[in-house]
């Protein structure tokens, strides 16, 4: 190229080796025309400066091809770098102190204080007393007598043993108690317990029968009523006899005998007659000697499950087997030999009145009733005794059903408790034919098969009555 002759001259030697500058012929064909001879080949300096600007940066620089002298003087200034303003902090106003306000808080927190120490104060004192009166420790041990009545209720027994001293808390005391549910078995009577006794402790102990040492044996004659077993025992202090019959006037249901038990409701006391008649040892109650309104519940209990204990060893299997031979069951058994203790007096002639009451039995058509007296008597002193005057009437049936004059067969229920004999007398009847008997007052039996030979046995024992007058 032509023009390279004219950088040659120009440019000294000393300066830095411009091949890496764009020749003019990388000029745009564009501006090509603007390169005239007149103007010696280069471009004019205006229109240099044009395709220079900063302000098309895609123009190609020509400066490297400027003489130094030439070379504008162009100032340096660092690139643009955008200052972000500072915000002024806005000066936070200081808000006026209301001192009468801020004295009311710290007085009302610290009186908030104060009442929530004394409350955790109040309530973890309380939780202590309630366990070491819960459980008897760190106690001191001091024994209290206290009594119990019948008329008291849980409340009315804890508030008896805070006013003795020997709980702190009586309503913790009748809470636990509900709890747990140990409201029932209280005991009346005296006991003893101490302050040192959990509420476990205390509650059994006033639960506990107290054992007595002395002891009596009582003797209960074959042929008593269950009434007259009560009174016996009342006499010789073992239990009262009000105590003594809540154990034979409604079924136990404890024992294998009561199975045989048929729920009628005439039967006036379900379990006469299965007081075994014997002789017994119990134990004395003193405190009954000194108070005849004295809780005998328990030992009440202790003494007739003793007898129906002992009824239950005397019925043995070939017994049973007996009774089932001759159609009758347990309870007919004894229901029929109390007849028979209640019409005898000796084993031969049991067998004989047992032999007409068989006989009756096996002609029922005939001979419905078992006419036996010894129900009258039974009616009489222990059955309408007991029945309250404004509600006679409706003890009509019960007396019916116990009337061997009017009920048909068997009575209701046993009219006394019968011993081994009459039992015996009750499943091996004597042979016979009779169907009527009766006796004089020194104990002659008379037996007869018709109604005429018993109405002339009637005025023979009449006769021989008056005889010995």
């Amino acid at each position: 190229m032509e023009n390279n002759d004219y950088l040659d001259d120009n440019i000294p030697q000393e300066n830095e080796d411009l091949s890496g500058t764009m020749e003019f012929d990388s000029v745009p064909d564009e501006h090509a025309s603007e390169f005239s001879e007149d103007n010696g080949g280069i471009m004019p300096r205006e229109q240099f400066t044009d395709m220079n600007s900063t302000d098309d940066c895609g123009k190609t620089r020509l400066m490297d091809s400027i003489t130094p002298e030439e070379e504008p003087q162009i100032q340096q200034y660092p690139p643009a770098n955008p200052v972000k303003k500072r915000r002024k902090k806005k000066k936070k106003k200081k808000k006026q102190t209301n001192h009468t306000r801020t004295f009311g808080q710290i007085f009302l927190g610290v009186l908030l204080s104060v009442v929530g120490i004394a409350v955790g104060a109040y309530f973890a004192y309380n939780i202590i007393i309630g366990l070491m009166d819960f459980t008897g420790m760190a106690k001191t041990s001091k024994e209290y007598e206290v009594t119990i009545t019948k008329d008291m209720d849980v409340q009315d027994i804890a508030d008896m043993l805070h006013e003795e001293g020997v709980i702190e808390m009586p309503s913790l005391f009748v809470m636990y108690i509900n709890l747990a549910d140990k409201g029932e078995g209280f005991l009346n009577g005296d006991f003893t317990v101490k302050s040192n006794m959990s509420y476990s402790s205390i509650i059994d102990t006033l639960k506990t029968v107290k054992t007595y040492t002395e002891t009596v044996m009582v003797m209960i004659p074959e042929g008593s009523t269950a009434q007259d077993i009560g009174r016996i025992l009342e006499e010789n202090y073992v239990c009262r006899a009000d105590d003594f019959e809540q154990f034979y006037k409604n079924k136990l249901e404890k024992y294998d005998f009561e199975e045989s038990i048929e729920d009628d409701p005439n039967r006036f006391y379900y379990l006469e007659g299965y007081l075994f008649p014997d002789t017994y040892e119990f134990y004395v109650i003193d405190d009954l000697k000194d108070d005849p309104n004295f809780d005998t519940k328990d030992y009440a209990k202790m003494a007739a499950e003793k007898m129906y204990a002992n009824f239950e060893n005397k019925i043995t299997r070939s017994m049973k087997y007996r009774m089932e031979e001759l159609g009758l069951t347990l309870d007919e058994t004894i229901i029929l030999a109390s007849l028979i203790q209640k019409e005898g007096t000796n084993e031969d002639n049991m067998s004989m009145i047992s032999s007409v009451f068989h006989n009756r039995l096996k002609n029922a058509g005939v001979f419905p009733n078992l006419q036996s007296d010894t129900t009258y008597t039974y009616i009489d002193k222990c059955i309408k005794p007991e029945i309250p005057a404004s509600a006679g009437d409706l003890y009509d049936d019960v007396i019916k059903a116990y009337d061997t004059y009017q009920c048909d067969g068997i009575p209701a229920g046993a009219v006394c408790s019968p011993g081994l004999e009459a039992i015996n007398a009750a499943l091996y009847p004597a042979e016979s034919d009779y169907f009527y008997f009766l006796a004089s007052k020194d104990g002659v039996f008379y037996y007869a098969q018709t109604v005429e030979e018993h109405e002339q046995n009637i005025i023979d024992a009449e006769l021989r009555e008056s005889e010995e007058e």
